[in-house]
This record gives structure tokens, sequence and C-alpha cells, in this order.
């Protein structure tokens, strides 16, 4: 893997923990690194695991783009289900 291809596969796990908490309306902790790793886990979740693949033309670095975000979102909401209401309550970043 390439310094290239992390930084890319970072990038498209940023932009699709992000677009994941918006669409939910609930925030990861850790702030930005938490929306990379809801990106990420979502996309690993969605590709590898349910193998349900949204529009493959719309990849970057190998990460259907679709399936990254929709994967996110639902990372974000069963997070947020298991740690209560009272914990990654709203879209507040410090």
């Amino acid at each position: 893997m390439t310094l290239t291809h992390l930084l890319v596969l970072l990038l498209v796990g940023a932009v699709a923990g992000l677009i994941g908490e918006r669409l939910v309306g609930r925030g990861m902790p850790g702030g930005f690194i938490g929306a990379i790793v809801a990106g990420l886990v979502g996309a690993w979740l969605m590709v590898d695991i349910l193998h349900i693949v949204l529009a493959p033309e719309l990849s970057l670095a190998g990460i259907p783009v679709l399936s990254a975000i929709l994967g996110a979102a639902i990372v974000v909401l069963l997070f947020s289900l298991v740690a209560g209401r009272g914990f990654a309550r709203g879209w507040r970043r410090y």
C-alpha cells in the first residue's frame, strides 16, 4: 500500500463518516477520527460482510462511496443506540 492509497482511503472514510453522521443526526466520539473510523468500518461492513455494493462505478481507492456512506450511517446509528441517550447525542464539534 502506498502513501497515496492510504491518504485516499482515509479521505474516503472521513467523507463517508461525516455524511453518515449528518444522515443520522448524531456524532461519533473522537470527532474527526471517530468519523473516519465510522466510514471505514461502514464500508467494510457493507462490502465485505453484507456483500452490498451500491453503484460500484462510483468508487475511490477500491471503496464504493455510496456503500461506505450507507454503512457509516448504520455504524453511527448502531453506536448511538448501544451507547444510550446521553452519549454521542448531537452534532457538536469542538
